[in-house]
């Protein structure tokens, strides 16, 4: 799961030019509320995720707010999130 989160977050800027509609499709919950926070930009949509971490990327990426990136345990997430800033 955590290899497909890191694809996801990876794609992020390709699925930002997709329409949230798309993201509907999306099967699994948490990618699903991740994918139409970042395409709408609404940062509430985050809070719907499970797992923290990627509820913290949702965060940072949607707020435009680095520090959120800090609170991402795992080392690599972190990392890719404090390089998107």
């Amino acid at each position: 799961m955590r290899l497909s989160l890191v694809l996801l977050l990876c794609l992020l800027p390709a699925l930002a030019s997709a329409d949230a509609s798309r993201c509907h499709a999306i099967a699994d919950r948490d990618k699903r509320n991740h994918c139409i926070a970042t395409v709408k930009n609404q940062s509430s949509r985050c809070y719907s995720i499970r797992d923290s971490d990627s509820r913290n990327q949702c965060l940072a990426t949607t707020q435009k707010r680095k520090s959120r990136c800090h609170s991402i345990r795992d080392r690599d997430e972190r990392n890719l999130c404090l390089a998107r800033f």
